[in-house]
């Protein structure tokens, strides 16, 4: 009997860390099914202006001679988001947004987080050449959970709305959504938009 029993607990304890293991390898796709992201304006846009900034920027690009030839936009979204989580640290309280003051507190909300990373992705689509086909947009949005509005009826407070950013060609009008504040406690690197 405690054979069987023994059996059992190891079976559910595998099955168990399977199916963890998927979540977490899935994780990306799974949100992506969940969650849609909604366009509902824009926010002020900043220009790296300090150079210790820019000097903050370019210390943390991958030291790869062949970058500045084979780079494209997959890689401009994901190094924004990557460096933006070297900078900063996720704070509800934070109350700045500008990239100048943020690399002084380091703490930021989803607004200042947005702004960090378009502020960096405008800086390396400037940096490699980009910036007449791309543009990075830090947005105001509205998330919705399998097609329900989650901040409907909520007027103030910290979930009236979520920030993202908006890599948009110019050209094409293609948009790549890309979240740095769920990129920082999840690794997801793209969201998807919110269809009507």
């Amino acid at each position: 009997m405690k054979k069987k029993t023994k059996s059992t607990l190891l079976k559910v304890v595998a099955a168990t860390i399977v199916v963890l293991a998927l979540l977490f390898l899935f994780r990306g796709n799974i949100y992506r099914m969940a969650v849609k992201y909604e366009d509902a304006g824009g926010r002020k846009s900043y220009d790296i202006k300090d150079d210790s900034l820019a000097m903050f920027i370019n210390q943390n690009l991958p030291n790869d001679e062949s970058l500045d030839a084979n780079i494209d936009i997959e890689q401009i979204v994901d190094l924004s988001q990557e460096i933006t989580t070297r900078m900063l640290d996720f704070s509800i309280d934070a109350q700045y947004s500008d990239p100048q003051k943020l690399m002084i507190t380091r703490d930021a909300n989803c607004v200042g987080y947005a702004a960090f990373t378009a502020s960096v992705g405008s800086y390396l689509l400037k940096r490699f050449e980009m910036d007449k086909e791309w543009e990075a947009k830090p947005k105001k949005g509205k998330l919705y959970l399998f097609g329900n509005n989650m901040h409907k009826g909520v007027k103030s407070g910290w979930f009236k709305d979520h920030d993202f950013v908006v890599f948009r060609n110019k050209n094409s009008k293609e948009e790549i959504y890309a979240d740095p504040s769920i990129y920082e406690y999840f690794g997801i690197k793209r969201v998807d938009r919110y269809q009507k």
